[in-house]
């Protein structure tokens, strides 16, 4: 019986090492080859990457050179961030199934993909637990003055009182809006629900009774920004949702309430936020994700007194790696017994 060729492509992130669970699938009839991209040998030169292509597009980046040697006999490839792109379709004319082990699939040409026939799978929860706990310390962090405190430690000064002193929330008498209810959105009500916080929620593709089932209460989104402490946004960025918290969306919020956003900083409106913020029409705001990375020395988020900023970091994680291989694993163990893959894109 002829064997499923598998191409796996390593990196800095997804290593060789890692990979080596994908060798459980030569006992369900895979033949595997494995190379690695040099161009990204550390998580830094990968979140460039990323960060490029979610902001010019699939063709930004080049093609992986030990991708395109390798890919011509291959019925699977299995990337971290190494494009397919439609250089290396066209080269991979028995392409069936394409695997990123991401969370998002950006780096993966859909259009390209689809006309081909060619099915594309991804790691969709790979690092909703690692997002969803950062998502937590991020309210806390901001809230509670931690790494403002912390800095001013380091300048040599004890400061007792800041900017929020008349509005420092006990979590368990706050309420947390949660604006997407799906894999981080979920995780994040799980862990603030522990704190005793009241849980409200708006997601236009959730019918209400799901947030019902996890304790929390579906509302409006005009609603969750009027009852909210803090709001914290999980959506995917789309044409249709980007900026989708803007100027009107801030001026319903509490002047008391923070916004959290460790998802992409597109489906926010910086330029509203900031103007938000040096008002105070809003109380803070905690930001994982922005408009260019690195952040700009000038910009003027780095000027104000009430936000915690950190450098796109809420996905780090070890077991994020280790889930990306898990979850595409299973997916594929599935098609080679005949089986449907569940995190199919396209």
């Amino acid at each position: 019986m002829e064997k499923t060729k598998i191409l796996l492509v390593a990196d800095g992130g997804v290593t060789k090492e890692l990979m080596q669970k994908m060798y459980e699938l030569e006992q369900y009839g895979a033949e595997i080859t494995l190379v690695e991209d040099t161009d990204m040998p550390s998580m830094g030169y990968i979140t460039d990457r990323m960060g490029l292509l979610e902001r010019q597009g699939i063709n930004a980046a080049p093609s992986c050179k030990a991708l395109l040697e390798n890919c011509a006999d291959k019925e699977i490839i299995v990337v971290h961030v190494a494009s397919i792109n439609r250089e290396v379709i066209d080269a991979s004319p028995k392409l069936k199934v394409a695997a990123v082990l991401r969370g998002g699939y950006e780096n993966a040409d859909v259009k390209a993909l689809t006309e081909h026939g060619i099915k594309l799978i991804n790691a969709p929860w790979r690092s909703a637990d690692a997002v969803a706990d950062f998502t937590v310390g991020m309210m806390i962090a901001e809230n509670k003055n931690i790494a403002r405190s912390h800095k001013l430690l380091f300048e040599g000064k004890w400061c007792k009182n800041y900017v929020n002193q008349s509005y420092i929330h006990n979590m368990n008498r706050s309420t947390v809006g949660i604006i997407g209810f799906g894999y981080i959105g979920r995780r994040v009500a799980e862990r603030v629900k522990a704190f005793g916080a009241k849980v409200i929620i708006y997601d236009p593709f959730q019918k209400p009774e799901v947030a019902e089932q996890a304790g929390c209460t579906s509302v409006s989104l005009n609603e969750l920004l009027k009852q909210s402490d803090y709001v914290t946004i999980h959506m995917r960025l789309s044409d249709k949702t980007k900026k989708f918290l803007s100027e009107r969306e801030f001026s319903l919020m509490k002047p008391t309430a923070y916004l959290i956003n460790t998802a992409r900083a597109g489906l926010v409106d910086t330029a509203a936020l900031v103007k938000a913020l040096q008002a105070k029409s809003i109380g803070g705001a905690a930001i994982d994700v922005f408009d260019e990375e690195p952040l700009a020395q000038d910009s003027p988020l780095l000027t104000l007194d009430n936000v915690t900023l950190t450098p796109h970091i809420a996905g780090t994680s070890c077991d994020t790696m280790r889930n990306s291989v898990d979850i595409c694993f299973e997916d594929i163990k599935n098609y080679l017994l005949g089986k449907s893959m569940v995190n199919v894109r396209n």
